[in-house]
């Protein structure tokens, strides 16, 4: 028995000369210090992984155990995050939103990791659109829907995706044949202020722009301007005139003498 126990002290005694840690040169020290200075606590996905790329190099340093410290308190940081993430995106903030995804996509073996990766790879960017849409930021929702069909889609994410695309494209649709009526209505009220000016001044101004027409008339030329983006190539004598009235999306409509011509 008792040789049983001496040769259990000595396999243990053994044991605790190989965890013993060599003393951490100087330069070792120098780069932990420096690379705490470098650590965000909002980012502390990237952080852990920064601590154990270290220890993965000096993990036989005392210095190791100051550096497993610092991964927990980063790693208690990890909790939570990825619900927090998402209210931020629910809340409309996908750029914070997606930093934290990001940096939590940095620790897969998390569960808050593991979240984040899977929600990146599509459902972040789905939510996105369908934000932007429903709240009729067309242009920012078709972008983000454009190129998430870039992405590796299976046949339902992309049918989902190109849903989306649809209602785009119909609530665009729908919008340009509702500005090219208010441009066209903008159209006919030039028409009718220049008819007011002739018979007012008996002729047509020498020139003729938005600015001008504000000036000449701030009251009634207001829907005028807020309809049209320019009037181009005026032309005029005493009798007669010509212009090309762009709308808002690039419309053209020219009117000589009264007659409006698309």
């Amino acid at each position: 028995m008792r040789a049983l126990v001496g040769t259990i002290c000595l396999l243990a005694a053994a044991h605790g000369c190989a965890q013993k840690k060599e003393p951490t040169p100087h330069f070792v020290s120098a780069e932990f210090h420096a690379l705490l200075d470098s650590l965000d606590i909002n980012s502390p996905g990237a952080s852990t992984q920064s601590l154990e790329s270290f220890l993965d190099l000096y993990h036989r340093y005392e210095i190791a155990d100051s550096a497993r410290l610092e991964m927990s308190r980063f790693q208690s940081a990890i909790d939570g995050r990825y619900h927090r993430a998402r209210e931020l995106a629910r809340d409309g903030d996908f750029e914070r939103a997606e930093h934290m995804l990001e940096d939590l996509a940095q620790v897969p073996d998390t569960d808050d990791g593991t979240s984040a990766r899977r929600h990146l790879e599509y459902d972040f960017y789905y939510e996105k659109a369908k934000w932007l849409l429903y709240r009729q930021r067309f242009e920012e929702s078709e972008q983000v829907a454009r190129n998430l069909l870039t992405r590796d889609l299976n046949r339902f994410q992309s049918d989902q995706v190109e849903q989306i695309l649809d209602h785009v494209s119909n609530v665009d649709a729908a919008i340009g044949m509702s500005e090219r009526a208010s441009a066209e209505g903008a159209c006919r009220q030039l028409v009718v202020f220049l008819a007011n000016l002739y018979i007012n001044e008996g002729r047509y101004p020498d020139s003729l722009t938005l600015s001008e027409l504000k000036r000449l008339d701030p009251h009634s030329s207001r829907t005028i301007i807020d309809e049209l983006a320019s009037i181009e190539d005026y032309r005029a004598t005493q009798d007669n005139y010509s212009l090309v009235a762009v709308g808002k999306r690039g419309e053209r409509f020219r009117i000589v003498d009264g007659k409006i011509e698309e």
